[in-house]
């Protein structure tokens, strides 16, 4: 009677790993083959634990600018106006009579992890603001020390840019840009995980750990090959000479000798 066929995808699995291991254990396996297993199975959890040490040390920083400001007055005594550039700033002229600085609103990416970056930081907004009577200083409008730079800003120029960060929050409030708002009253930092980029990353290192632990197994293996030939051809030439190939004892007068008089080593058979 014919044996019906199953299409249980569990009982074909799991007669498909019995045939596996019945030919795993009846076929000969050398050393170098048990090697290239074990490469293969502790590769990767050694790529896991790499991929997760680069997500917590490896860290690459980029910086795009949003949006570009200028603040100034129209008058002494006016107060102070920002308005957002919507062409190239070096080609677009000042509206204001009295203009003092121009503002930045950057925002920073840091990436970390490689190649592929598992975790993603999103530092608050800068404001970074360069007064026109002195460019080489900048002032972050929204980080905790802007008011000490502009009071130190104002003693040293005269320019007063103390409202500076409410005026920017109105002109981008007008503006209807909510979130940039919301980001610099709140400076909050974000940072989002990708496991999708860490599981990308950790099969990389994997293949790469595994491609350089068979090139080295099989060097070696070439290597013990040619020192296998070498002693070979050193063994038989001792041996025609009518030397043990071992401690090079004279074993002239025996014809086929089993083992060495001297070292006890066997040498036929």
């Amino acid at each position: 009677m014919a044996r019906r066929r199953t299409w249980n995808p569990i009982k074909i699995l799991r007669r498909r790993l019995h045939r596996i291991e019945r030919q795993s254990a009846s076929r000969h396996r050398s050393r170098w083959t048990k090697a290239a297993d074990w490469s293969l199975l502790l590769s990767m959890p050694v790529a896991l634990l790499l991929s997760l040490f680069l997500d917590a040390n490896i860290s690459r920083v980029s910086s795009e600018n949003l949006a570009d400001l200028r603040l100034g007055r129209d008058g002494r005594g006016t107060p102070l106006a920002a308005t957002i550039l919507r062409k190239d700033p070096n080609r677009t002229p000042w509206t204001f009579g009295s203009p003092l600085a121009t503002v930045q609103l950057r925002q920073r990416t840091i990436e970390h992890g490689w190649p592929f970056p598992g975790l993603t930081t999103l530092p608050p907004l800068e404001l970074l603001a360069v007064p026109l009577a002195d460019p080489s200083v900048t002032i972050d409008l929204a980080a905790p020390s802007a008011v000490a730079g502009l009071e130190s800003l104002r003693s040293s120029t005269g320019v007063d840019l103390t409202d500076a960060l409410d005026v920017v929050l109105l002109a981008l409030e007008t503006d209807r840009q909510r979130a940039w708002v919301e980001n610099l009253t709140q400076q909050e930092t974000r940072t989002t995980r990708a496991w999708s980029a860490t599981l990308a990353t950790t099969v990389s290192i994997w293949f790469l750990i595994f491609l350089t632990s068979i090139l080295l197994i099989r060097a070696s293996q070439g290597l013990h090959w040619l020192a296998s030939g070498w002693r070979r051809r050193r063994a038989i030439g001792k041996l025609r000479a009518g030397h043990c190939p071992f401690c090079n004892y004279d074993l002239s007068g025996v014809q086929y000798p089993n083992k060495c008089s001297e070292c006890g080593r066997k040498i036929w058979g």
